[in-house]
């Protein structure tokens, strides 16, 4: 009996020992395998960090960066677990390496941030932050193998806790058994709940990549159309001005060319028997004379004679001597000593954009001096006009009136060219550079004289200057318009030139009536 109620109570001291060193071992492993999930779910935001990170730098969609700060939080968070769980083992060496694998993390974190930064503020390019250094792929994958080590670490020890189990189990097989059973199905359950997570989290971000692709095409679709607008809306500007300047040189010309002969004759019938009359038809004939040269004026406003039938150098010579006459600028002008084979498109949009500059540099900017150069080589020709104005502000690009800055992108960009705009250091002045492809003379009618010899150096006029990295683009306060890509006028046509003749012949009329 004695023995009986010893054997008893010890069994029941057993039993209760072991269910004790059973419980316990049971927490040791449920520690272990919730501090490994805490590991893989580190691993998987940092997946997430990357591609979030690179998501953002790609499209600057603050959909991607929400996803990347609260994968860092929550990462950061974990750590913390983790870190509590190595004190709580009392395992010196895990804790170790997870704080140097977290101090690695926290160095790309910040270099990745800088990246980020640096792509906003323009100290940095695309092609810079998306490199690995910045991206900090390789250091994520080492942090992923740091977590990954720890994590099948982690994996050992609720392994060896299993194992430490199973002793106690040979002691009471049922509790043993039932505790067995319950953690495999435990084991089971966060294991696919773990899947089921990471399932989950992937189905999200097919969707979100599949939305901003269709966000994308939507964006290429209507920017696509609205540059197909505006171009045909240029085109017909540009159509216009050629019918006007026309029917002006053709109408209006050949009624003030007849006027002035008709005036001229009746001066000369009556100035020596009536000299009021006479002063009359004087100062008819100044009128007339005033109205030709407002005509020319406006023909030449509309379609640039002297760029039609000298080219663009000529033009461009003209132009800015006379608004340098008209400014009172300093001129410097850096132009080929002769002009060169170009299409009449691709002069005009040259022509207009220097033309939009000038006109800039003296309404807005209050210049002193300009600078405008043109440079040429077989592939591609440069225009450039400097000025020392007051240079411009980013507020001033993003005023919605800058419509002359508009139409010039507008002209380049339907003619496939770059063009840069952008202020000196310290605002001591505008720099508006234009960068234009040369069509071969097979592809396009030319304008003005022909290219001498075939044995010509490849490169004309001034040497071009390699391509340079434009800081951030902003614009004067412009509100005008321009018509975009240019047509040919007629070949051999000379707007205003038939006026002259007229006017001559009128002169010669006077002389022999």
């Amino acid at each position: 009996m004695i023995a009986a109620i010893v054997i008893t109570v010890g069994s029941l001291i057993g039993l209760e020992s072991a269910h004790r060193r059973l419980a316990s071992t049971y927490e040791s492993a449920l520690q272990a395998m919730t501090a490994a999930n805490e590991l893989n779910e580190i691993m998987t935001r940092t997946s997430t960090v990357v591609a979030s990170q690179r998501g953002y730098l790609l499209t600057k969609d603050p959909v991607y960066l929400d996803p990347y700060l609260s994968s860092v939080r929550r990462i950061r968070d974990l750590a913390a677990l983790v870190i509590q769980h190595y004190e709580n083992v009392h395992d010196a060496q895990a804790t170790s390496d997870f704080a140097a694998v977290m101090a690695l993390f926290s160095d790309r974190i910040s270099t990745m941030e800088a990246a980020r930064a640096g792509v906003v503020d323009g100290t940095m390019t695309l092609e810079q932050a998306l490199s690995p250094d910045y991206l900090g792929i390789r250091a994520m994958e080492r942090v992923q193998n740091g977590v990954t080590d720890l994590y099948n670490r982690e994996l050992a020890r609720a392994r060896g806790a299993q194992d430490d189990g199973r002793f106690d189990q040979m002691i009471s097989a049922v509790s043993a058994g039932a505790l067995s059973v319950l953690t495999i199905l435990l084991f089971v359950l966060l294991f696919r709940t773990l899947g089921r997570q990471m399932r989950q989290e992937q189905l999200a971000r097919d969707q979100l990549h599949e939305q901003q692709a269709h966000l994308d095409r939507l964006v290429r679709e209507r920017t696509e159309q609205l540059d197909e607008l505006a171009t045909h809306l240029q085109n017909v500007s540009e159509d216009e001005k050629t019918r006007l300047s026309r029917e002006l040189h053709d109408e209006l010309g050949a009624i003030l060319t007849a006027c002035k002969m008709d005036v001229t004759w009746a001066h000369h019938k009556i100035r020596g028997s009536d000299p009021v009359i006479a002063e009359k038809l004087a100062r008819a004939q100044r009128n007339l004379d005033s109205g030709i040269q407002i005509k020319r004026r406006i023909i030449e406003n509309l379609r640039p004679t002297v760029l039609i039938n000298f080219g663009l150098v000529t033009a461009l010579r003209s132009l800015a001597e006379e608004a340098a006459d008209q400014q009172r600028w300093a001129l410097d002008l850096d132009l080929p000593e002769e002009d060169f084979a170009l299409p009449e498109s691709t002069a005009i949009v040259l022509f207009r954009v220097a033309q939009e500059a000038l006109t800039n540099a003296g309404k807005y900017a209050r210049a002193t001096a300009v600078r405008v150069a043109l440079a040429y080589d077989d592939q591609r020709v440069r225009l450039e006009v400097i000025d020392n104005g007051i240079g411009l502000t980013p507020d001033q690009f993003n005023k919605p009136k800058t419509h002359g800055l508009f139409g010039m992108r507008q002209r380049v960009s339907a003619k496939g060219g770059r063009i840069d705009i952008h202020s000196l250091p310290q605002r001591l002045g505008t720099e508006i550079q234009v960068v234009l492809p040369l069509c071969s003379p097979a592809d396009a009618p030319e304008i003005a004289t022909e290219v001498t010899e075939s044995t010509a150096p490849a490169v004309h006029g001034p040497e071009l200057p390699d391509e340079r990295q434009a800081p951030v683009a902003t614009s004067t306060d412009d509100s005008r318009t321009h018509a975009g890509d240019d047509r040919p006028a007629e070949p051999g046509r000379r707007d205003g030139g038939d006026i002259d003749g007229n006017a001559d012949a009128a002169s010669r009329h006077e002389r022999t009536s």
